[in-house]
């Protein structure tokens, strides 16, 4: 019984020091962040970020004013990569044989006075995606030789016996998007008194049609103006999923600008392909794949910017001997003042006056602070680094009174 209640003690004791521990972990979380830098021995600067208007100074007549700049859109980038992720790409093209144009019965007659040849009218609808045309045709009866012409150049002559089946080759060169071709028996020679005919069934132009509806695909990606703006590099990668031997070369297209045209190794994990940033625009741009053979099946894929390093704005003013001779001897103090465009967002971020930084968060639409403890004669500086993209209109440093 006596070990049962020893445990029991050394549980409840537990649970008091978890008890006490988060107390206290919750009291430092809410001290002002300047009081808590302070307990925790860190250096948070010189101002309190949650209080860096210093109503003090708004009183205070000016003796001379040392800076006045407009910085305007001040940008910040919390990472140094962006990543544009696209949806897989399935392109192909698909080839078939597809009957071009068909006449049942082709019937033709030539005498001496006489004969008039049969005409087959067709047109090739996708002449640029269509190969390999063939005519074939059934011979019924024929009496002489089967002429042949297409768009006036002939295309076959011979003589033929009946129940024969023909298929012939059409070169691609007389092949137009309308075409007229003209069926006749052979003349009859010396025999004046004589008749040839050709009786023909079946007849039909066929070719291997490349459908090229699924060929290519488009995408869209946006870009910021503050990615834009500081661009270093931009990197394409994707993984292709493809049968070497049977795919033609993959065309890539980034806002109509070729950046690859190649058959890439289907075996690769990862395809990266580096283009100029110059070909990327502000807001929205265009991305196309495309193939002229075969079925290619690329996954993540993704467009990656690097960007350089932010030149953040820095501002140098001139202080006398006399003038920091003044603020040493607290006739005068140097004011910062930092108007904003608007009174809706919060502002933040951080001032680095010659080395010491001084943070500021603000909802109103302008703020000042004193400089005066860390001011230097002669040149001084000061850069101003946002951690969230900042519309400045105006930095004024005085020397007031």
């Amino acid at each position: 019984m006596a070990i049962t209640n020893k445990r029991g003690q050394a549980a409840g004791a537990a649970v008091l020091l978890v008890i006490i521990a988060g107390l206290l972990i919750g009291f430092v979380i809410l001290l002002p962040p300047s009081e808590r830098a302070e307990l925790l021995d860190e250096d948070y600067g010189a101002v309190d970020s949650t209080t860096t208007d210093d109503t003090d100074l708004d009183d205070a007549v000016i003796e001379k004013n040392l800076l006045t700049v407009s910085p305007g859109r001040v940008d910040f980038l919390g990472h140094k990569e962006i990543e544009h992720p696209l949806p897989v790409v399935n392109i192909y093209t698909k080839t078939e044989s597809k009957i071009i144009a068909e006449k049942n019965i082709v019937y033709a007659k030539k005498g001496a006075f006489s004969g008039e040849p049969s005409k087959f009218k067709f047109v090739v609808p996708d002449l640029e995606n269509s190969d390999n045309l063939l005519l074939s045709f059934k011979v019924n009866e024929v009496k002489g030789e089967v002429v042949i012409t297409l768009n006036g150049e002939e295309l076959f002559k011979s003589e033929v016996q009946d129940g024969d089946s023909f298929i012939v080759n059409i070169p691609a060169n007389l092949v137009k998007e309308e075409n007229e071709m003209l069926f006749s028996a052979s003349s009859i020679g010396v025999a004046f008194w004589a008749t040839n005919m050709i009786d023909l069934e079946s007849v039909q132009v066929v070719a291997d049609v490349t459908s090229v509806e699924a060929q290519s695909s488009k995408n869209i990606f946006l870009v910021s103006e503050t990615e834009k703006k500081n661009l270093e590099k931009v990197i394409l990668k994707f993984k292709p999923d493809c049968q070497f031997t049977e795919v033609g070369k993959l065309q890539v297209l980034i806002n109509g600008n070729e950046v690859y045209f190649a058959v890439p190794d289907c075996e690769l994990s990862l395809v990266p392909i580096e283009f100029s940033p110059e070909l990327v625009y502000q807001g929205e741009n265009e991305i196309v794949f495309r193939t002229n053979k075969g079925t290619y099946v690329l996954s993540h894929v993704l467009i990656e910017s690097k960007l350089k390093e932010v030149e953040y704005p820095t501002y140098y003013f001139e202080l006398s001997y006399e003038q920091y001779q003044n603020v040493i001897n607290d006739e005068l103090r140097l004011r910062l003042e930092m108007d904003f465009v608007d009174v809706v967002t919060s502002k933040f971020g951080e001032l680095v006056f010659n080395g010491h930084v001084k943070g500021f968060d603000t909802k109103e639409v302008s703020f000042a602070m004193d400089l005066s403890d860390d001011l230097v004669q002669g040149n001084n500086a000061l850069k101003v680094k946002p951690k969230k993209t900042l519309d400045v209109r105006e930095i004024k440093i005085d020397l007031v009174k």
